[in-house]
C-alpha cells in the first residue's frame, strides 16, 4: 500500500453505479446484454457515480439514478459532491437532493464544480441554490477534507472535464469520463494503489472521447498502478445493424480472469481503504 496520508477512520468505497450514459437494461433495447440483465438483477447497471463513506458521505458525480442508488446502499445523508463534468448522466441526480436536504434539515451540501461550467448550476438548478455551498474548482487545486486529501486534475473528455486523486489510507485516482489524460495529469498519477477508469466502449469509436476496453487497459499499463477498476461500462452502440450494450457478463468475467489486477465494477461493489 502506497499510503500518503494517515486517517484514523476507514473509508469505504462504493460503486453506486457502473453503467455509461444509459442504464442496463434500457427500456428501448432488447439486445442479449439487456435481456440477461432483466433476468438477473445482479447484472443490472445504473449510471456511474462513486460513494466514499467515512466521517462524512462524499460522492463523485450525481447520476440520474442517485435516489435509487442511495436507498439501495442505505445511505441516509450526503455531505459533499464532486462533479467531474456537466453532462446529464453525471449531474442530474443533484436535483433529487433539494427536497430531502430541506425536509431533513441537512447542513448545506458542499458541491464542487469545474469553474468554467459553474454558471450552469444557477441556470438549471437555481431553486436549490439556498441548500448548497458551491465551490468552483480547477486543475491543481488541493483540498484537505475530514476523510481525505483531494487533488483536482484535468481529464481528456471535454474542455472542462476533471478527475480526482484521492489520498486517504490509500491513494487512488478517479478519471471518469475520458481517454488518456494530458501530460500534466499523467505526471501526477504516480504511486497509486489503484486507478478507476472508464470503459464505455468495448470497441473504439472515434466520435467520442471515451475509452474502448483495450484503450483503457493500455492507459492503465502506462500509469503503472497495480490495480485498475473499470466503470462507466456498456455504452449502447450499433454493430452489424443491431443495437447492443457491449460485452456480456460472461465475457467480462473471462476478460478479468486473463488480466490480473483488472476488475470490472458492478453496482454496489465496495471495499475499505
Amino acid at each position: 500500500m502506497n499510503s500518503q496520508s494517515s486517517y484514523p477512520s476507514p473509508l469505504r468505497i462504493i460503486f453506486l453505479g457502473s453503467s455509461a450514459a444509459i442504464q442496463v437494461p434500457s427500456f428501448h433495447c432488447s439486445c442479449a446484454v439487456c435481456e440477461a440483465a432483466r433476468r438477473d438483477p445482479q447484472q443490472r447497471r445504473t449510471r456511474a457515480s462513486l460513494g466514499l463513506i467515512g466521517r462524512e458521505t462524499t460522492l463523485i458525480d450525481a447520476s440520474p439514478d442517485l435516489e435509487f442508488q442511495l436507498e439501495r446502499q442505505s445511505i441516509r445523508r450526503v455531505d459533499r459532491i464532486f462533479i467531474t463534468h456537466w453532462h446529464f448522466d453525471h449531474i442530474a441526480g443533484l436535483a433529487a437532493l433539494a427536497e430531502p436536504s430541506s425536509i431533513d434539515r441537512w447542513p448545506p451540501l458542499e458541491i464542487y464544480v469545474p469553474r468554467p461550467v459553474i454558471h450552469h448550476f444557477d441556470q438549471e438548478m437555481a431553486y436549490m441554490r439556498s441548500r448548497v455551498h458551491l465551490h468552483p474548482i480547477e486543475p491543481g487545486d488541493r483540498l484537505t477534507l475530514p476523510d481525505a486529501i483531494w487533488e483536482v486534475v484535468k481529464t481528456e473528455h471535454n474542455q472542462e472535464s476533471v478527475g480526482y486523486i484521492v489520498e486517504a489510507n490509500q491513494r487512488f485516482a478517479y478519471l471518469v469520463d475520458g481517454i488518456t489524460p494530458p501530460p500534466p495529469t499523467m505526471r501526477r498519477l504516480i504511486d497509486l494503489d489503484f486507478v478507476v477508469l472508464e470503459s464505455a466502449l468495448d470497441e473504439l469509436d472515434e466520435k467520442w472521447k471515451n475509452f474502448s476496453l483495450e484503450g483503457a487497459v493500455a492507459c492503465w499499463k502506462q500509469i503503472g498502478a497495480k490495480r485498475c477498476i473499470l466503470t462507466a461500462l456498456s455504452c449502447h452502440s450499433w454493430k452489424d445493424h443491431h443495437l447492443i450494450a457491449g460485452l456480456s457478463h460472461e465475457q467480462r468475467l473471462a476478460y478479468e480472469a486473463q488480466t490480473p489486477g483488472l476488475t470490472f465494477a458492478y453496482d454496489g461493489m465496495s471495499f475499505v481503504l
